[in-house]
């Protein structure tokens, strides 16, 4: 019998694989640059930190899983409607958009779950080891591998529930827009924000290097500072110059109903970007004329109409003359009768 994965827990297994991948990088990184004189410290740190990581990993199995008291009403409601088939058919208008707004709440709390049970994690290992009397360099390198690791898996959240919940987020926004109901987008966030992950990974990944050369010379440290600042840079323009591509395409959106030809021009020198100015401009194109061959079809028909009212009123109008001439016909016949009588 096949079992029937709910599709939250479907959505968190990988991203539970991924942050065991990054603690066990972080677990390695501690065990091979930490000293770790103290035997009682490293023994504790051996056993104890695989012991907090499947503690955490089973409570997000429970609730992702929608087990109980620890299943929110969010998960509850997704399992329900939705399946890794898609959306359940037939739903009712209510429950799509409930749906809809419980999809993009997880999305932005499984990163806060991550980042919370992460930085969990972080502080017993560490409380752990002050207790057991480790040194403050154990303690120092420690907490850098774990800042390392709960990056990573924070990253990797964010990421990949966008990526996975793409197609049903897709079909929902789709049923929401076709029965007339206004989405509300104040609850997602920028492009603007990614940017700070651009900046972080070379963040960490030089902090990784600086912790497994300790201690490091002064110049690689400050050589390692500029690079840093240098990739912040180019980062910062990065996001500002994809940014103003998108903001074309919004001022586009904003300009094509207004009933004049308009041209999307693009700055972009990407060729995804000025492909898509051109089948933006082709179908402005198809819009303008089938709006101007609706206007000419307008007239053309007002023009008919006018006709048929001149007509109708021409011929209404001798029809009524002529009866009320044979009225007055039918009446002098009768005159002329009774005078001969």
């Amino acid at each position: 019998m096949r079992i029937k994965i709910p599709y939250t827990l479907n959505l968190l297994l990988p991203i539970i694989a991924w942050a065991i991948l990054c603690s066990l990088f972080a677990y390695v990184l501690a065990i091979t640059i930490a000293p770790l004189v103290n035997p009682e410290a490293r023994r504790f740190f051996m056993i104890s930190a695989p012991i907090f990581v499947s503690l955490f990993g089973f409570l997000a199995v429970l609730r992702y899983g929608g087990v109980g008291f620890w299943a929110g009403d969010d998960v509850r409601l997704i399992n329900k409607n939705i399946s890794k088939k898609g959306i359940v058919p037939g739903l009712p208008l209510g429950e799509v958009k409930d749906t809809f707004d419980a999809l993009i709440f997880l999305c932005k709390s499984t990163m806060i779950n991550v980042l919370a049970s992460g930085l969990s994690v972080i502080v017993l290992i560490i409380l752990t080891l002050w207790i057991n009397m480790a040194s403050n360099i154990d303690l120092l390198i420690i907490f850098a591998g774990g800042l390392i690791a709960l990056f990573f898996s924070c990253s990797f959240a964010t990421f990949f529930c966008q990526q996975a919940m793409f197609p049903v987020t897709k079909e929902l926004r789709r049923i929401l827009i076709e029965r007339g109901e206004r989405i509300d987008n104040s609850q997602l966030s920028g492009i603007g924000y990614k940017f700070y992950f651009l900046f972080f990974f070379p963040l960490f990944t030089v902090s990784i290097v600086l912790i497994a050369t300790y201690p490091a010379s002064a110049n690689v440290i400050i050589l390692s500072m500029i690079g840093l600042v240098m990739n912040f840079v180019i980062d910062r323009f990065f996001i500002i110059y994809f940014s103003n591509s998108i903001k074309e395409i919004e001022t586009f959106a904003r300009e094509l109903p207004s009933g004049e030809r308009t041209v999307f021009a693009t700055g972009s020198f990407d060729r995804e970007v000025v492909d898509l100015a051109s089948n933006l401009n082709k179908a402005s194109e198809d819009v303008y004329f089938s709006r101007k061959e609706l206007e000419k079809s307008k007239e053309e028909m007002g023009r008919r109409v006018e006709e048929l009212e001149k007509f109708f009123n021409v011929t209404i109008n001798r029809e009524i003359k002529m009866i009320e001439l044979k009225k007055e016909l039918d009446k002098a016949k009768s005159n002329v009768q009774k005078d001969k009588a």
